[in-house]
């Protein structure tokens, strides 16, 4: 199959990037081509190494004039390559695609669109989404049960789209001895200290405030803990005031955007995810994977990752003293290391990576064959 994937964002950090570095690895590999198609970012050439073929077509566009000028790069794109199968990851990217395949159809005919929804955000999209994929996608994939849900109840066809939990790898994210390294750089021991951590976009949809000010709380009353923020975004300089402001700077590290996170897993206790809004969270994953129990809110598709006081907890979303108690009590004795290790069977057994190639994989191969 030639399968070009669709992206609203440039390739930098981010949950989506990160799964077409892992679909564009292991598809490469089943002797698929990969094509992406956005603009440069961070990640670009470590996209290129999975073996993806990068096209840069801009698809974060408003405004019919831009629409239009992406449409005629997609069209142009898919006849050149002969491409099998278009799968946009947005909801925008499907509309440019629905007008390029329009476009392509006085030629002859149109390869299958196949859209994979990450998350919508804006509540108010919901109402109109399912309608618009109706119209643009020919099946959609959802990471999550909670996305799915959202937008059959706003005019999607239940035939026309199913589940395929995106996977971790298994391997690269196995329960291993901490690493000295990360311990020094952060001057971290674990005889003395109690690490937690969280891997977000600085955004204000991660809620880090939130997770300041619970942690000061708890801070308070354990010396011990620690805090490790990895990750860089808009709301760097309003995090890190945050920090100066609770007088944190000797408890909570900064670590800023890394490609070692399997590293930084290793020496902590419990992962935190302190977010707002949420879908199919990536990095509790990869966090459950290493053998990590997680603290999440209890909205989107969170409930799904986090069976609550089995694998991790649960708490309301942007309730600072529901989050501080479930922090205490994931640290009390040894509940971290007991619910870590159920918290990596269930990534093992649910949300494995060869499991989730192996759905899109097939559902790529029905619509191509006209099977949808």
């Amino acid at each position: 199959m030639k399968i070009l994937y669709l992206m609203t964002e440039p390739f930098g950090f981010g949950g989506v990037q990160s799964d077409l570095l892992a679909l564009s690895e292991d598809l490469s590999a089943r002797g698929h081509t990969v094509y992406v198609a956005t603009t440069e970012g961070e990640l670009l050439e470590e996209l290129k190494s999975k073996g993806a073929i990068f096209c840069p077509i801009d698809f974060n566009i408003s405004g019919l004039g831009g629409m239009w000028a992406s449409a005629k790069a997609l069209n142009a794109l898919v006849k050149e390559h002969n491409i099998d199968l278009v799968a946009p990851q947005s909801v925008r990217s499907s509309l440019v695609t629905l007008l390029a395949m329009k476009l392509m159809r006085l030629g002859g005919k149109r390869p299958p669109i196949v859209t994979t929804i990450h998350n919508i955000h804006n509540p108010a999209h919901f109402k109109y989404a399912g309608w618009l994929l109706r119209a643009c996608a020919d099946y959609v994939i959802f990471e999550s049960h909670y996305e799915r849900n959202r937008l059959l109840s706003s005019g999607l066809p239940e035939k026309r789209s199913g589940v395929v939990h995106s996977g971790i790898d298994v391997e690269r994210y196995a329960p291993r001895a901490p690493s000295q390294r990360i311990l020094d750089e952060f001057s971290l021991d674990k005889a003395k200290h109690k690490i937690l951590a969280i891997v977000a976009r600085l955004s204000e949809e991660k809620g880090h405030n939130y997770l300041l000010e619970a942690f000061s709380m708890r801070v308070a009353i354990d010396p011990s803990l620690r805090l490790i923020i990895v990750g860089d975004g808009p709301l760097r300089e309003e995090v890190e005031a945050k920090v100066d402001e609770l007088k944190l700077r000797n408890t909570v590290i900064m670590a800023g955007a890394r490609r070692d996170v399997d590293d930084i897993l290793s020496v902590i206790d419990a992962f935190v995810l302190s977010s707002t809004r949420e879908s199919f969270p990536l990095a509790a994953r990869e966090a459950m994977a290493a053998g990590r129990a997680v603290v999440a809110p209890r909205i989107g598709g969170c409930p799904e990752v986090v069976d609550h006081e089995e694998n991790g907890f649960l708490f309301e979303s942007r309730n600072v003293e529901d989050l501080a108690s479930c922090m205490a009590r994931v640290a009390e004795g040894d509940t971290a290391a007991v619910f870590g290790k159920a918290a990596r069977v269930k990534v093992v057994t649910q949300f494995s990576r060869a499991a989730w190639v192996d759905g899109d994989e097939k559902i790529y191969q029905l619509a191509i064959d006209g099977k949808l």
